[in-house]
């Protein structure tokens, strides 16, 4: 069994069944390198299906002023590689996950499809383990507390948009986004990018396409204008 199975269950969840946790946190790589019979990846397929089901009745039930297209707008949001892997990295989910040698020296356990695909095969063993119940109230808060509204959810639909909206708003400029690396083979780029609003940085953002890198460091200049707006007393 795995050691870092006592410090994990401290999200909240006790499993019954601790080898579904075991089997959640098991990448690919380290089940072909070890010669595994398993691996993460027929939970992620079945976590993708409950998050859809979760996030669609959360959504019904917390706006019902929003219409069709603002709730289909907003479950896109919520269910998008980057956002899954801000769920992964607001538990730590990254420090957990079983890598083979190559991907643990490539540093697997921060790349958001890596976390994003961990969050679902962790959500879809926590199904299989305690339930739809145990599983909404696994969930449910950690879209509360990284998403707490319907602004927060539709600027990630769109991070890009909202952020050129906001920009042109309060600044009468758009904002300027530069790659400023780029590592890895040529399968398997990682594209580091930088935007600036009005001369100064203010996010950056990792992945594994500049478009995608861009869209990361949109949603995070959009957390640190949040962060820097003045608060009225």
């Amino acid at each position: 069994m795995f050691d870092g199975l006592p410090k994990f269950e401290e999200i909240g969840y006790d499993f019954k069944k601790k080898e579904l946790l075991l089997e959640a946190l098991t990448h690919r790589s380290l089940s072909v390198e070890k010669g595994f019979s398993y691996d993460n990846q027929r939970l992620e397929f079945l976590g993708d299906a409950v998050i859809q089901i979760i996030i669609t009745e959360y959504l019904f039930a917390r706006y019902p002023a929003h219409d069709e297209g603002q709730l289909t707008k907003m479950r896109s949001a919520l269910n998008q590689q980057s956002t899954l892997a801000n769920f992964a990295k607001n538990i730590s989910l990254g420090n957990f996950i079983r890598l083979g040698k190559g991907e643990s020296k490539a540093k697997g356990n921060d790349r958001n499809s890596t976390l994003c695909d961990a969050f679902e095969a962790l959500t879809g063993a926590i199904y299989l383990d305690g339930g739809m119940e145990m599983t909404r109230n696994f969930l449910v808060p950690l879209i509360d507390d990284l998403y707490p509204s319907p602004e927060s959810l539709l600027q990630i639909a769109n991070p890009k948009g909202y952020l050129q909206e906001l920009t042109q708003k309060n600044w009468g400029c758009k904002p300027e986004y530069k790659i400023d690396e780029v590592n890895g083979p040529e399968h398997q780029k990682s594209f580091l990018v930088s935007v600036s609003v009005n001369g100064e940085q203010a996010g950056t953002g990792t992945a594994s396409s500049r478009k995608a890198a861009e869209s990361i460091a949109a949603e995070n200049a959009l957390k640190f204008l949040e962060a820097a707006k003045p608060q009225s007393k």
